[in-house]
Formats: C-alpha cells, sequence, structure tokens
C-alpha cells in the first residue's frame, strides 16, 4: 500500500514539474514567433495549467478507465473552484473584474452545462458530445482573439531561450507529464483495487487533488503580490480548459484505444457535475454582485468542498 502511494505522490510531483517546463518552453516559442503576449497568456494557462489533467485522462481512457477520467475533470474543477478560489479568499481576499473576465465568466458557466446535460440525457458521455466540446473550444478563442486582437506582439530579448532549447524543453516536458501520467494512473487504481473501492472516487478525490492543488498554489501567491487578474485568470482558464479540452481529448483517446464510443459514467458522476455547475453559478452569482471573493465568502467555499467531499466518500464507502 506505501509504495502505490508513493507512485501516486511522485506522479503527481511529475506532473507538476512536466507541466512548468512544458509551458515555459511554449512561452519561449511564442515569443521567438512574435505571438502577442495577451493571447499567449491566457492560451497557454487554458492548456497548462490543465496539462496534468489531460495526461491523466488520456492515459486512463486509452485504457478503458473511462469512469475515473470523468470523475478526475470534475474532481479538479470542483477543487479549482472552491479550494483555489476560496484560499485566495480566506488568505488576504481576491478582486475580480466582472468587466475583464466576463466572456470568461460566460464560459465558465456554458462549459460546465455541456457534460452535466449530455449525461442527463444518456447516463453516459457518447462520442457525439465532443463536438459541443470542440466548438466551444473554437467559441472561447475566437473570444480571446477578439479581446487581445490590438496586442502588441512580444519582444525577443537576451534573456529568451534560443527556439531550439525552446523546443526541447516543450518536449522533455511533454515527456515527463506522460511518465507522470502513468505512476498516477496506476498508483490510483492499485489503491482503489487495494481498498476495495471504485476508481472513479480515487479520481475525484486524491488525483484531482493531486493534478489542482499546483494551480490553486500558483493563484495564491498571484493573489498575495497584488496581481489578481493573473490569480483569477489561471483558475477559470484551468476549469474552462478542464472540460472543452480535456474531456474532448479524453473521448477521442478512449474511441481510438479502448475502442469505445462512450464514456462510462457511474451513480454519483451526474451529481458530480450538478456540483461543478452548482459551484459555477455560485461563483458567477458572486462575482456579478460583490466583484470579489472575501473572507468569508472564501471560508464558505472550502467548507462547501468539504461537505461535499465528505460526503461523496462516505456514500461510497
Amino acid at each position: 500500500m506505501l509504495i502505490q502511494i508513493l507512485l501516486l505522490l511522485g506522479g503527481c510531483v511529475l506532473l507538476y514539474a512536466g507541466a512548468t517546463w512544458l509551458v515555459r518552453g511554449a512561452s519561449e516559442l511564442a515569443v521567438a514567433l512574435k505571438i502577442p503576449k495577451a493571447i499567449v497568456g491566457l492560451l497557454l494557462v487554458a492548456f497548462g495549467t490543465s496539462a496534468p489533467e489531460l495526461i491523466v485522462n488520456l492515459i486512463a481512457a486509452y485504457q478503458g478507465k473511462t469512469s475515473f477520467a470523468l470523475a478526475n475533470v470534475s474532481g479538479s474543477n470542483l477543487t479549482n473552484l472552491l479550494v483555489g478560489f476560496g484560499l485566495c479568499g480566506v488568505l488576504g481576499g481576491l478582486i475580480i473584474s466582472w468587466r475583464t473576465f466576463i466572456y470568461d465568466l460566460w464560459a465558465l458557466i456554458l462549459s460546465a452545462t455541456i457534460p452535466l446535460a449530455v449525461l442527463l440525457l444518456h447516463d453516459h458521455m457518447p462520442l457525439w458530445a465532443v463536438i459541443p466540446l470542440l466548438v466551444g473550444i473554437v467559441a472561447y478563442i475566437w473570444t480571446i482573439r477578439r479581446r487581445f486582437k490590438e496586442s502588441v506582439p512580444a519582444e525577443i530579448d537576451r534573456d529568451h531561450l534560443h527556439p531550439v532549447l525552446s523546443s526541447l524543453l516543450f518536449l522533455f516536458g511533454t515527456a515527463v507529464l506522460y511518465g507522470g501520467g502513468h505512476l498516477v494512473l496506476n498508483g490510483a487504481v492499485e489503491i482503489a483495487d487495494k481498498l476495495n473501492i471504485k476508481a472513479s472516487l480515487i479520481g475525484l478525490t486524491l488525483v484531482a487533488a493531486g493534478t489542482s492543488i499546483p494551480d490553486a498554489v500558483a493563484s495564491i501567491v498571484a493573489a498575495r503580490r497584488g496581481e489578481h487578474e493573473i490569480a483569477v485568470g489561471n483558475l477559470l482558464g484551468s476549469n474552462i480548459a478542464n472540460i472543452l479540452v480535456v474531456l474532448s481529448g479524453t473521448m477521442l483517446a478512449a474511441w481510438t484505444g479502448a475502442d469505445t464510443t462512450v464514456l462510462e459514467a457511474d451513480e454519483w458522476t451526474k451529481w458530480d457535475y450538478t456540483a461543478v455547475l452548482v459551484a459555477s453559478l455560485g461563483f458567477f452569482g458572486a462575482v456579478a454582485r460583490w466583484g470579489r471573493i472575501s473572507r468569508f465568502g472564501g471560508m464558505l467555499m472550502i467548507i462547501c468542498f468539504c461537505l461535499y467531499m465528505g460526503l461523496r466518500v462516505y456514500c461510497s464507502l
């Protein structure tokens, strides 16, 4: 049992390191290609912060462990929304500009609605559900381009890496992510087998926390430094990409690897995605009404997370 736990923890460390190197390499390449910094920032946040979830889910879906993959996405989003934003509020409050993030907030609600609507109709995620997810990706990227079409391209200076080194760093980060994903998946499945519980519960709790806590820590540090827009953009971008990008990739991986056209869901999956939508609506309402997350609001968010996760673990054992 100890070995499996160490494998899981080691895999989470590799996921964090790999994502860091991948984002650094991609960022340096973008600068070399003179892509506007604003566009690079949002797109890299959206992909980079979701890279650990994406890699774990691709491996799981390819091997046919689709309920685990679905639970990992919902668990990661709940952790980001309730724990990430909650801790930012508790540790000093977080100011959120409605005007700056209005498109992202609507994207948060719409992306959370898609998988829940599909699950309510079918009790699983059929392959055709990838279509609205891909449409959502295109639409979201279009809003980013529209918002920052007049951004000034990034300038290359002596502090930036050579494009060849950036490419190698990007590829190395991808390889480390892949290795970490294998360790996390194998460790999680073996722990679930030894404890005689569903792998989806491990995906919702331990694995989701392991892949999401680095995002939360990054936003907490940014908020403490007064970089509120970076803190908010990091977590919002991650949640949107977790559903639009990660779920799309998961479905395609299951189709090509496990030879299935559906992502199987257990009896609690609908409730998990309902919780994601409710948390997203609550966050949307708080931003629209107050434009910030206070210490009290942050504490309330963390309490709600603990209550729901406690209920899920209790009912699943």
